[in-house]
């Protein structure tokens, strides 16, 4: 079995990322100067994915605009969303395309997040989809953390639960995983991932816990904030993340245009203008 596509969710409305998030796309947001969206195609690429799909609607056109300033190498299809379709939609959305017609694999990816781990991990996933309609792949997070709890039974998942004062760390869906579309049950419109697509109630969905793997999330301004400066703090560190990044030229001397560390400051535009404890974008200052 293999990966025949991959679908980058980057339909989000940026409501957690602040002002700027209203003139600036969060898939959009840099690390020195690298879209996180740029970051997310090349990981795909990395792992032998040759289709890929990218769900658009709010602010979609600076996002139409990024694509095609570029050469990929790879095929990318853009998907505007007019209604926002929430996950389960855009899954089927793009399912329901001629060139796709409900067969296949694809990896599903968020695209304010990154994931890795060990290879075998993939192969074990897509052993695990060979019976099943998805294999997602899990990851244990702090009690503290305010994630959806994942309850598995011999690898599979069987409830999902509100973390309401959880008293140990628990595992959550990552947001990364491969779904098998053959024979899912065609749904147009709106609707929900662990509804529609994932319905553990009705088939088997597996969840398969990564005891050893990078998590780096960027999904709130305050989040991205705290990781640009972690990432740039291990530098020289051992991390499958940061040789990642240093292969897409994260670590490039322009590096002082986008972060000064004195003043803990970001600039999303690379002009090296700095506020003190604030993220930068044109006129738009928004403290951390």
């Amino acid at each position: 079995m293999q990966i025949d596509y991959a679908l980058i969710l980057s339909a989000g409305l940026g409501t957690r990322m602040g002002e700027i998030g209203k003139i600036l796309p969060k898939v959009l947001w840099p690390i020195n100067g690298v879209p996180l969206l740029e970051l997310q195609i090349h990981y795909c690429v990395e792992l032998g994915i040759k289709k890929i799909y990218i769900n658009t609607h709010f602010l979609h056109e600076q996002i139409e605009n990024f694509i095609s300033s570029k050469k990929w190498g790879v095929e990318i299809t853009l998907l505007h969303e007019n209604p926002l379709l929430d996950s389960g939609g855009a899954i089927h959305n793009m399912a329901a395309r001629a060139e796709v017609s409900y067969r296949g694999n694809v990896l599903l990816v968020n695209a304010d997040q990154f994931l890795f781990f060990e290879k075998n991990m993939w192969e074990e996933a897509l052993r695990e989809l060979r019976d099943s309609r998805a294999a997602l792949f899990g990851i244990v997070v702090d009690k503290s953390a305010a994630y959806n709890e994942t309850i598995c039974e011999n690898k599979k998942l069987v409830e999902i639960r509100k973390n309401t004062e959880k008293t140990c760390d628990y595992m959550t869906y990552s947001g990364l995983g491969i779904l098998k579309l053959d024979g899912l049950l065609k749904v147009a419109g709106i609707s929900r991932f662990f509804e529609t697509v994932a319905n553990f109630k009705a088939e088997k969905v597996y969840m398969i816990e990564l005891k050893k793997s990078e998590y780096w999330d960027f999904g709130t301004a305050s989040i991205y904030a705290e990781n640009i400066f972690k990432l740039f703090e291990k530098e020289n560190d051992q991390s499958s993340f940061i040789d990642f990044a240093k292969r897409q030229n994260v670590f490039s001397e322009q590096s002082k245009n986008f972060l000064n560390r004195e003043k803990k400051s970001i600039n999303l535009d690379s002009k090296g203008v700095f506020r003190e404890g604030s993220i930068v974008c044109g006129e738009v200052v928004q403290k951390i």
